[in-house]
């Protein structure tokens, strides 16, 4: 049997990443989450701010938006369980996991989604702090978070 593949999967430039980042960032300032989800709305709100900032773009709420979310709430999940595991930072300078072959073969056990993850820069990890560990009800930061985005 042939596999087929969707040719309709979009790169999204750097501007465009930074764009979504500012705009979640400031819904998430303005307390427009409830619980680990934005309130209904949030998607008019950032496609206004891209139109606003890249008129000429052809990203749109779904697919492209809800896409990306999934996609960096996925490795920021995973990106924070592997800070449990016992000796393994992230280094700001150069955006990346640090560890041993064993400590990472605890990781990879631990999250198969890690599998690929080990030498991969993660620049926007402490923009995904912000958005996706922010707990508007209380207004700070998730102690496990902080711990994560200080090392």
């Amino acid at each position: 049997m042939k596999k087929t593949y969707n040719n309709t999967r979009r790169i999204w430039t750097t501007r465009e990443e930074k764009v979504l980042i500012n705009v979640l960032k400031e819904l998430v300032n303005k307390c427009f989450k409830t619980g680990n989800k934005f309130r209904t709305g949030y998607l008019i709100k950032y496609e206004d701010a891209l139109k606003n900032d890249l008129p000429k773009t052809d990203l749109q709420a779904s697919p492209h938006i809800t896409s990306k979310l999934t996609a960096w709430k996925k490795y920021y999940s995973s990106l924070v369980t592997t800070h449990t595991t016992n000796g393994v930072g992230f280094n700001t300078t150069t955006s990346q996991l640090e560890c041993t072959d064993e400590q990472w073969d605890a990781v990879v056990k631990m999250d198969s989604n890690m599998r690929g993850m080990r030498y991969k820069e993660w620049p926007y990890f402490p923009d995904w702090v912000d958005i996706f560990g922010l707990d508007c009800a209380i207004g700070s930061v998730a102690e496990y978070v902080v711990e994560m985005g200080s090392i």
